[in-house]
């Protein structure tokens, strides 16, 4: 079967877990008005890419996984008041790292 109720909602869990990791490391309002050093930005999102990838790697998610947690990771972002640039930037990133590209 390749849906599985319990595994999309493994997936939610960690992606929502991911994007509130980021939030706390980097607030959007110092994202958003520039005052976050850029330095600890490409730390912040080299991690959140590594915890996704080591994810990806120990559950073998298939092309529905990997865009399930883009998804749910990409909407967190968004409600939590980063520029829609940034997180399509940002989730593009995971998923590229993911994908071993």
């Amino acid at each position: 079967m390749f849906f599985n109720r319990q595994r999309s909602r493994e997936i939610d869990e960690f992606a929502i877990a991911l994007a509130q990791e980021f939030s706390n490391r980097c607030p959007a309002g110092q994202t958003v008005d520039g005052t976050f050093p850029a330095e600890k930005l490409g730390r912040v999102i080299d991690d959140v890419c590594n915890r996704a990838a080591s994810f990806n790697r120990e559950r073998r998610l298939w092309m529905y996984g990997k865009a399930k947690l883009g998804a749910a990771f990409k909407l967190r972002l968004k409600e939590s008041g980063y520029p829609e640039t940034f997180v399509d930037d940002v989730t593009r990133q995971i998923l590229l790292t993911m994908s071993g590209k």
